[in-house]
């Protein structure tokens, strides 16, 4: 699941696995699940309803709560307004402010205040690799071109070494089930970009 180093550093935590129901957290629940007994872990899950693609986040919520239930694992849900935080955010600096950047200021503010002990995000290889193109084709440093840390303050990414293709097939071999949300096809969004068009060009310069 994660590298010697991590395991050994969240011996005896309380982890709250951020949960979406796609699949890279439902993946996440699980593994946490498995290394429970063994690391001596309180796993809770912590689900933040954005209201940002009307019935579809309704049915995301139902999963996860479902899901935990199934599994016996805390759940808290957590509702935030992330249009009313766009736009106080871009009056405030008096520049436009995207959605993505809302939402995702709008859910670590959630974690913040909500999470209990360490927060496990389902960050992945697959995105790694996407945040240090972007990074690049925005304009980074050397810091920005390490991608992301697998622990950050109370936040750790157990899943960061695999690859989106490896946890998909790992759910399919399990048989599990997670959703799919509609809005990582839209190319309106950078990160989906990147991941449709670019990343698929680079094993012909690099396999």
């Amino acid at each position: 699941m994660c590298s010697s180093d991590l395991r050994e550093k969240i011996q005896g935590e309380h982890i709250t696995c951020a949960l979406s129901g796609g699949a890279d957290s439902v993946c996440l629940l699980y593994c946490l699940l498995k290394f429970r007994q063994k690391y001596h872990l309180e796993i809770s899950a912590i689900h933040i309803q954005h209201h940002l693609r009307g019935e579809e986040s309704l049915r995301d919520e139902r999963f996860c709560a479902e899901l935990c239930e199934k599994l016996h694992v805390p759940l808290k849900i957590i509702s935030v307004d992330v249009h009313a935080f766009r736009q106080e955010k871009a009056e405030k600096e008096h520049k436009g402010y995207s959605v993505e950047n809302a939402a995702r200021e709008c859910r670590y503010r959630a974690f913040a205040e909500h999470s209990a002990g360490l927060t496990a995000t389902a960050h992945n290889a697959t995105d790694n690799l996407e945040t240090v193109i972007f990074r690049l084709a925005r304009g980074t440093g050397l810091k920005g071109l390490c991608g992301i840390p697998q622990r950050r303050d109370s936040y750790i990414r157990p899943l960061l070494k695999s690859s989106r293709k490896e946890i998909e097939a790992f759910l399919t071999e399990q048989k599990i089930a997670y959703i799919t949300d509609s809005s990582n096809q839209e190319d309106i969004y950078t990160r989906n970009f990147i991941r449709h068009h670019i990343l698929p060009l680079l094993p012909g310069i690099c396999p």
